[in-house]
Parts: structure tokens; sequence; C-alpha cells
């Protein structure tokens, strides 16, 4: 990593692949990509909040691939940081890196807290909040 990187991750999950991540020529798809990157999300957020189902909807979802992945980069990792968190909206940036230590992906992401009864956005918690916080 370089040390003038301002990503500084809050949260780091390693997957290994599944069977269908990858197409006929022997890469990680794109929709694999996004599902990684989600399962990532779910758990920073359920660990961190304990809550077993965040809720929480991705309003926005923006991937650089910078590397083919194959099965032999295996294990992956996903690091999360929050770049800013408003009143329900929280942006975060995030990576993934192979075993060997390369990024072959970056995102942005913006999540917006849910009200699952009132099928809307809602403010974030305390607990939210403080997770969020940029200074932290």
């Amino acid at each position: 990593m370089n040390t003038s990187d301002p990503f500084e991750p809050r949260w780091r999950s390693v997957f290994d692949f599944r069977f269908g991540d990858f197409d006929y020529l022997g890469h990680m798809t794109a929709t694999a990509y996004m599902m990684f990157f989600e399962e990532a999300r779910v758990a920073w957020l359920s660990t961190s909040l304990g809550q077993q189902e965040p809720a929480y909807v991705v309003a926005r979802q923006e991937i650089d691939f910078e590397r083919e992945l194959l099965r032999s980069d295996g294990p992956i990792t996903i690091e999360i940081a929050v770049a800013s968190a408003g009143h329900s909206r929280i942006d975060i940036h995030e990576r993934l890196t192979s075993a060997h230590g390369r990024r072959h992906a970056s995102s942005a992401a913006s999540l917006v807290m849910w009200d699952r009864a009132q099928r809307r956005p809602r403010p974030c918690t305390e607990a939210e909040k403080a997770l969020f916080a940029t200074d932290a």
C-alpha cells in the first residue's frame, strides 16, 4: 500500500471463490465483483452494529476494474473505508485485492439507511453515526 494513500480501511473481509464467480474466459465476472463488495458491506455493518440484516440500500455503485482476476489469485480480500457520512447517507470506498497483494478493483458506493416499515430513507442511528464518523 502506498503510504500517501488516504484509504484507511475500517473493515476487511476475506473470501474464497465459488464456482459461478468465473466466466468462460477464466476470469471473475463483473457481477461477482458486485456480490463480493455487497457481502463485505453486510459483514461490516452486521458485525459492527450487531444486526443480522442491516437495513440499507445501495444508491450508487461505481467499480473500476483494474486487473484481471483469475481463480489462481484467490482468496480475495475486500477492504472498506468511510469517505463521508450524512444524515441518512454514507459514502464508502472499497478495494479488492488478491492473495498476491495486488489490487484488482476499487469501488465507490453510496449507502442510504433504510426504514423497512415505511419503505424510505431514515436518519442514521447513534450507533451508525459513531461507526461512520470519518475521524474515528
